[in-house]
């Protein structure tokens, strides 16, 4: 089956539906006032703010308020977003896209599918009560091991890691972070300014473990996880595992498409790809080389490709974005090299 439209009305496609992909569409929308644009997600809700999600942690996930925008004003706005949709080919020759079993053409196609969190092998990973952070559907799974939990441990100190780990203190479970760096945001501060952190974290009851590896998870006679490994060989009690360790550009899609890539897509500050017509943006792409992996970053890129895709002529300037981080009751903000 092939969706067709009328050829005076301009076609936007987006595959992915976060924030890049959302912003993208606003933008196209601003430009072209009569274009049909669809946005493609592959989860089953509209476009939410993903940064909000360890607020949920240990409670029901609200979605009124975790929703960027309704679907009153999606409806409103003329765009159109298709939920659980997995987009499966790209045929740049043909413009076309293959969409659960369906093909959509287009005039532009703007690609935002964003990044996945990065579950590295260890050993043990599939017991249950190992989670990643990444989806709504992951926060509910871990407010399910949450029910009866005594004792976490987070892996990795990053914005979602520490995020974790406070709300789960709050529960008044004890939480051990583990964090591979020999400190605490190390690209973000410098050693003095990481050491007052850390005793911010530690005088929640947070225990930190810096520079120190994990090699693997034992579990009980259920399969469910009791302890964590390091290379050590010591032993960290834990009835839920968090590994929130970094993310993954999700390119699978485009390795035959033809497009210009190594780790991530390549484009230019048009959000151009090397391919006509074909646009990207937040963390799958790299402009010029460099790549951001911030919600800011990708929220104005999508805003430059949408833009673009519809006609215009935006251009993104690749600036430094302070980095701010508000947890365990601490405001950190820090811009440009920390030494």
């Amino acid at each position: 089956m092939v969706n067709n439209y009328s050829s005076s009305t301009r076609q936007i496609l987006i595959v992915g539906s976060g924030v890049a992909g959302l912003s993208a569409a606003k933008a196209a929308r601003n430009q072209d006032h009569e274009a049909d644009i669809i946005m493609f997600g592959e989860e089953n809700r509209l476009p939410y703010y993903r940064l909000r999600l360890c607020d949920y942690i240990g409670k029901s996930l609200d979605v009124d308020t975790l929703e960027i925008n309704n679907e009153e004003w999606l409806e409103k706005n003329r765009i159109r977003v298709e939920i659980c949709s997995k987009v499966t080919a790209i045929d740049p020759k043909t413009r076309k896209i293959s969409v659960n079993g369906k093909e959509y053409g287009y005039d532009s196609l703007i690609l935002a599918t964003g990044s996945r969190p990065i579950m590295p092998p260890f050993k043990g990973r599939e017991l249950s009560g190992v989670h990643t952070i990444w989806t709504c559907e992951d926060i509910d799974e871990i407010n399910k091991s949450l029910r009866n939990a005594k004792k976490a441990a987070v892996i990795g100190g990053g914005l979602l890691g520490l995020e974790a780990a406070h709300k789960i203190s709050e529960m008044g479970i004890d939480v051990s972070l583990i964090e591979g760096m020999p400190r605490l945001l190390p690209k973000q501060l410098d050693e003095d300014g990481s050491e007052i952190f850390t005793e911010k974290v530690q005088s929640l009851g947070i225990s930190v473990f810096c520079g120190e590896s994990v090699v693997g998870f034992e579990g009980d006679n259920n399969g469910h996880v009791t302890q964590v490994r390091m290379a050590d060989d010591t032993l960290i009690e834990a009835d839920i595992v968090i590994v929130s360790v970094g993310v993954s550009p999700n390119t699978t899609l485009f390795h035959n498409s033809g497009l210009s890539m190594d780790r991530f897509l390549n484009v230019n500050e048009k959000m151009e790809t090397s391919i006509q017509d074909i646009y990207a943006a937040g963390d799958v792409a790299s402009v010029n080389g460099r790549w951001f992996g911030l919600w800011t970053a990708a929220s104005r890129q999508g805003q430059v490709a949408g833009t673009n895709a519809a006609g215009g002529n935006a251009v993104y300037e690749s600036t430094d974005i302070p980095y701010v981080l508000n947890t365990m009751g601490t405001r950190v903000v820090c811009s440009g090299d920390t030494g």
